[in-house]
């Protein structure tokens, strides 16, 4: 017969989908009550399951203790156990973060370099609803408030609608011991005062805390669940080209606007917060540019928003390109295909994609590269009597990200074709033309 606490981890993986009887599941086991009840409860449930322990080289005999217990634990089960060492303090060292922090990364990093169908972690209900009380005195929006997820990719939490008292049954029932990590009992980290202060005097507030908490996250989650998907579909439905449909942004409620915002944010690597939110907000609404971050600024043409990072501009290609008739070249991250095609001197027979992109091969005053724009640059374009400043056509046909990766074909008395704008008026294709030089751009 199973136990409780294995039956209500059942139902927790049934309902979140957490996995799949012949997945391989892998246990973060620190010797504690959570990750050995854990354990012990995939183990009864017939889960294929392994355990990795990772001693953070911060506790010293403390941690080599944890160690040792782990591995005893594994043994006496039957279960494989893999230990890493990670060296925490000098992880801190050399990067701004927190020794919590940076022991979560080493851990988590640790975790995923070994092979396994899904990971779990032994977070509960009591570590949910400290979560919720940190984010709700930090500020944070539905997500922060709605906790830690049952599922994140691989990574699965089993016993997130366990109390710890209902682990802590369990383990007095099968006279399993565990480790106390000596740091939990100090009241020096946040979580720490909540859980000695805090959830005491809300415990005396609501003796049923954590059954009311635990109904209270469940409408939590659905509520986020439902507005991070519909967020996923606005955002996508934003996207045009490289850039972002303001209109779109605009037409949407503020919940969810704001979550496409943040997403956008997101996309191009910029750090998330109200500041940048409503910049951008601004932007959506008025128009206009701003910096975001060093070497990137929003800015909008038309009624898109583009992210224009300086570091993800292409790198410089050479100066100047030669161009010979079917072959490919690979210009500002870009493959160009140049082909002569032959016609029987009627335009109407040029592919009409080529339109903007086709010159009277024949017509070419000696030889012909593809190059950047020059200062100076001038073309007179099919149909006018006047130069145009290939500068200011770029400037008309192309956001300021792109512009440096467009085409400009020259011959020896100059530009011929612009990208975006068209043939010069020379080489224009007419009812004389036989041979038609077209490129035909693939980009990466």
């Amino acid at each position: 017969m199973k136990s409780e606490l294995a039956a209500k981890v059942e139902r927790t993986i049934r309902k979140f989908h957490m996995a799949e009887k012949g997945e391989r599941l892998l246990v973060g086991l620190s010797g504690g009550a959570d990750s050995a009840a854990l354990l012990l409860c995939l183990d009864e449930l017939g889960y294929d399951v392994s355990a990795c322990h990772v001693n953070h080289c911060i506790r010293g005999e403390e941690a080599d203790r944890d160690q040792h217990f782990c591995e005893r634990l594994c043994e006496g089960l039957g279960i494989g156990i893999i230990v890493r060492r990670v060296d925490v303090p000098a992880y801190c060292r050399a990067n701004p973060v927190s020794e919590e922090e940076g022991a979560r990364l080493l851990r988590y990093n640790a975790l995923q370099e070994i092979s396994a169908d899904k990971i779990c972690t032994a977070h509960n209900l009591d570590d949910c609803l400290e979560t919720t009380l940190f984010n709700l005195a930090r500020g944070s929006g539905l997500k922060g408030i709605a906790s830690i997820p049952p599922v994140r990719g691989n990574i699965i939490r089993p016993l997130i609608e366990c109390s710890r008292a209902d682990i802590e049954a369990y383990l007095a029932e099968r006279g399993q011991d565990f480790v106390t990590d000596s740091t939990n009992l100090l009241d020096e980290y946040s979580r720490n005062k909540l859980r000695h202060k805090v959830v005491p005097v809300l415990r005396e507030i609501n003796p049923s805390l954590m059954e009311t908490f635990a109904k209270t996250l469940g409408f939590l989650r659905e509520d986020s669940a439902f507005l991070e998907k519909t967020a996923d579909k606005a955002f996508e439905e934003s996207i045009i080209g490289d850039g972002f449909s303001r209109k779109t942004i605009r037409g949407l409620d503020y919940p969810l606007r704001r979550r496409v915002i943040m997403r956008i944010l997101a996309k191009n690597d910029i750090g998330i917060s109200q500041d940048k939110i409503e910049l951008i907000e601004q932007l959506v609404n008025n128009g206009g540019k701003a910096s975001v971050k060093s070497e990137c600024f929003a800015y909008t043409k038309s009624d898109i928003l583009y992210i224009y990072n300086e570091n993800n501009r292409p790198k410089s290609a050479e100066d100047e390109v030669v161009i010979r008739p079917d072959t490919v070249i690979i210009w500002q991250n870009r493959h160009i295909c140049f082909k002569i095609i032959e016609i029987d001197g009627k335009f109407e027979n040029v592919n009409k994609k080529f339109a903007n992109s086709c010159l009277d091969y024949d017509k070419i005053r000696g030889v012909i590269v593809l190059r950047k724009r020059r200062a100076g640059d001038k073309i007179r374009l099919v149909g006018r009597s006047f130069n145009s400043d290939v500068r200011v056509l770029m400037k008309q046909a192309f956001p300021a990200h792109k512009r440096d990766g467009a085409v400009i074909l020259a011959d020896d008395e100059g530009v011929v074709l612009a990208e975006g704008s068209g043939a010069a008026e020379r080489v224009k294709i007419d009812d004389n033309t036989r041979r038609v030089l077209v490129f035909d751009d693939r980009r990466e």
